[in-house]
């Protein structure tokens, strides 16, 4: 069990963690609306993971690196409603794109140590 703290609050929650101390922190929130050409975020400069859960549609693809990224349909594939956490590299910027379907909403959350 590892605990995340916020704002001087801290919640339990079942999460990756190395022996006893807290992993995670929560950092900025993005909310990146999804369409059909590839669009680029820059994260914030300090950013080392991120977690991310699209929503709508049937999927998405991202593409991860340093500096303008360019998200197509043989990007990482996320499915949508699931949830799963990067490692990025410093000055990380993420591109996305949508798969099949309606218009996705990919929601982004910073995380620090």
């Amino acid at each position: 069990m590892a605990s995340i703290t916020t704002g001087g609050v801290t919640t339990a929650l079942t999460s990756l963690a190395e022996g006893s101390r807290t992993f995670l922190e929560l950092g900025v929130s993005r909310v990146l609306a999804v369409g059909a050409t590839s669009a680029n975020t820059a994260l914030t400069a300090t950013c080392r993971y991120i977690s991310l859960i699209p929503v709508g549609g049937t999927h998405c693809h991202i593409q991860i690196g340093v500096g303008a990224q360019t998200a197509t349909n043989t990007s990482h594939y996320i499915k949508t409603g699931e949830r799963v956490f990067f490692a990025v590299p410093a000055n990380a910027n993420i591109a996305v794109i949508q798969g099949t379907g309606a218009t996705t909403t990919l929601y982004v959350s910073e995380l620090t140590d």
